[in-house]
């Protein structure tokens, strides 16, 4: 396997869709953190620290209505008038849902129509049972609706009701209302409909085989598919290389001696979400190795001296070279196989060696490399004297 060198640039959306604001994931000692994810906390925290405005609530909304319980001081009982409403929760206040969809009439105003319930105009100050539609405007914290028209409500266009307004995120806003005099209260969460999936989390990568593969976990349920983006360099962009459905991904059009970083999106009909966590992989060559004695010793008149036996991590195919130690020429004595297996040229004759300075002790090199990187060892190959039988005659060597 290569060399792998794995950052992890570990971040959350800052601000989840759908949602109560969720803050950055929490950071261990050594973490590193990329300028993309940075700068998506930055941009989150800036956006979530501006004031609110009309414009952010355009969309369509499900909407929790929370009050006071029927026979509550002052105008609760007014407050539960209408149908939907849950029995109490713990003798403290009940809900009911409704759906608003506040549209941009593209003159610098806007207007909300509500499904079910109207929350202005009505007769008596009572929240009755009806559809209804309306001015509205969002500025310095203060929400404000004005009625139009609707079914069995008696409208006012002159009243508005006035709302607390707070961002909770940017699919999730707070209205809330004290009545005066009393202690009765009326509030609305709103969830913003039809959002972009969460973002995937915890992406993980292997690299083997020439090929990166990585995985994550989905952020929730309602993404229809990922794209999984790529960039080469540490200030490039991220662009596009494949589109999943599943939680995985393999990337085989890397190369060796580059650095890559990887960020996975999730996607539906929506929109796309927040980023990923962020992960750095450097793929290096991993050279050769060889494990031979810097001595050898063959006897003479055999031609075969050692099998290299040189390994390569990566699984990459190996060529073999042999040079002489400067200043001999011996290698010139020797060949060397495509597998590695050293051998003679001629059966070298002790009592006639060949080597550079004749005292039978030849001095090579082996190099050997794997279309990147080389290695090289040198060795010394001695020659032994043996029996010889000369003619019928025994001789043996003093």
């Amino acid at each position: 396997m290569k060399n792998i060198f794995l950052t992890f640039l570990v971040i959350t959306s800052a601000i989840s869709l759908a949602d109560d604001y969720e803050t950055a994931q929490r950071f261990k000692e050594g973490d590193t953190i990329s300028a993309d994810v940075l700068n998506d906390i930055l941009d989150r925290i800036e956006l979530a620290l501006k004031s609110s405005t009309t414009s952010d609530l355009v969309g369509t909304w499900d909407v929790k209505w929370k009050t006071c319980i029927n026979g509550g001081p002052g105008n609760c009982s007014s407050l539960n008038a209408g149908n939907g409403w849950s029995s109490s929760v713990d003798n403290l206040y009940r809900t009911r849902s409704d759906v608003w969809t506040i549209t941009d009439d593209g003159d610098g105003t806007y207007s909300l129509s509500i499904a079910n319930y109207c929350i202005s105009g009505a007769s008596g100050g009572a929240y009755y049972n009806d559809s209804c539609t309306g001015r509205v405007n969002v500025e310095s914290g203060i929400f404000l609706f004005g009625t139009e028209s609707g079914a069995g409500v008696s409208q006012d266009s002159d009243h508005t009701e006035t709302y607390n307004i707070k961002k909770v995120s940017q699919s999730r806003f707070q209205l809330w209302q004290l009545k005066s005099g009393s202690n009765s209260f009326v509030g609305f969460t709103l969830d913003k409909q039809s959002q972009p999936p969460k973002a995937p989390k915890d992406l993980e990568i292997n690299l083997a085989s020439g090929k990166a593969t990585l995985s994550w976990t989905a952020g929730d349920s309602t993404e229809t598919g990922y794209d999984v983006q790529r960039k080469n360099s540490i200030d490039g962009n991220f662009a596009s290389i494949g589109t999943p459905s599943a939680e995985s991904y393999e990337d085989s059009t890397i190369a060796e001696g580059n650095s890559y970083w990887y960020r996975v999106f999730a996607t539906n009909s929506n929109g796309t979400s927040v980023g990923s966590n962020v992960i750095q992989i450097s793929y290096l060559n991993s050279p050769p190795s060889m494990n031979l004695s810097s001595t050898i010793s063959v006897n003479e008149g055999v031609t075969e001296v050692v099998d290299v036996g040189a390994t390569d991590a990566d699984g990459d195919s190996l060529n073999y070279s042999l040079g002489s130690q400067d200043p001999s020429n011996d290698a010139t004595n020797f060949s060397i196989s495509s597998s590695g297996v050293i051998s003679f040229n001629s059966a070298p004759d002790y009592e006639n060696p060949s080597d550079y300075d004749t005292d039978n002790i030849y001095t090579i090199n082996v190099s050997v490399s794997d279309g990147t990187e080389t290695v090289k060892q040198d060795i010394g190959i001695v020659v032994k004297d043996i029996e010889d039988w000369v003619l019928g005659t025994h001789r043996t060597p003093w």
